[in-house]
């Protein structure tokens, strides 16, 4: 069964079995991330209701307008919109946040709320500073929710332009009715981290070792290409 909660327990800390940490964090992020994919896939589905209308209202221009501005779409560009309105594998989502975190037990997790080590700067941001970081201004961002850090997680692959290849891979399996499976997609995150290809091969690793695959098929199949 699945865990609501806001943030995340210190008791992870103490549990001495790692599959039960695993268990447990796995318990804790997934519905977040079902839940965030949830909303895309709702949003998509509206978005082709829309594009399949010969006019839209005014509410729907409304809703429109407010989308491009949520994924930082300047010209209007509905094909771009349709290329970055779409979920993350869960999977993938999975293991990012377990290789952030050392499944739940670091202190940007448990201070912060931070689940995927997203970096900001700055001296008057929120954050928290790195141990080991030659550049002060440089903090992990915190969040007051862990839905919080999802949610920017997801805004951050679906923008950023270091992101396009990832989204322009995940359009391709779309267009040829293929799953959207994190160990298909891992690869075009190499700029997620400064390891690079190095960071890729330990986030394939962790899906794979922990069966996380089976994940990416809990729902959404019903998304329009």
């Amino acid at each position: 069964k699945p865990i609501y909660i806001s943030v995340l327990p210190t008791e992870l800390n103490n549990i001495e079995s790692t599959k039960e940490k695993k268990d447990l964090f796995i318990k804790i992020v997934l519905p977040l991330i079902l839940g965030e994919n949830e909303k895309i896939i709702s949003d998509r589905n509206k978005l082709f209701r829309l594009l399949g209308k010969i006019k839209n209202s005014r509410n729907e221009k409304i809703w429109l307008s407010r989308k491009f501005k949520e994924y930082e779409i300047k010209d209007r560009d509905l094909s771009e919109l349709k290329i970055r309105m779409d979920i993350i594998p869960v999977s993938l989502a999975i293991a990012q946040a377990a290789k952030e975190t050392g499944w739940g037990t670091s202190r940007f997790a448990l201070q912060g709320n931070a689940f995927f080590g997203q970096k900001i700067i700055g001296s008057n941001v929120n954050g928290i500073k790195p141990i080991k970081n030659e550049n002060p201004y440089i903090k992990v961002r915190t969040f007051n929710t862990l839905k919080d850090s999802v949610n920017a997680y997801a805004k951050n692959l679906n923008t950023h332009k270091a992101y396009q290849t990832f989204r322009q891979a995940r359009k391709e399996k779309r267009s040829l009715s293929q799953a959207l499976e994190g160990s298909n997609l891992v690869k075009t995150l190499r700029k997620y981290s400064e390891l690079g290809e190095e960071y890729t091969e330990q986030v394939q690793s962790i899906i794979e070792k922990n069966n996380l695959e089976k994940f990416d098929y809990l729902e959404y199949q019903s998304a329009q290409n």
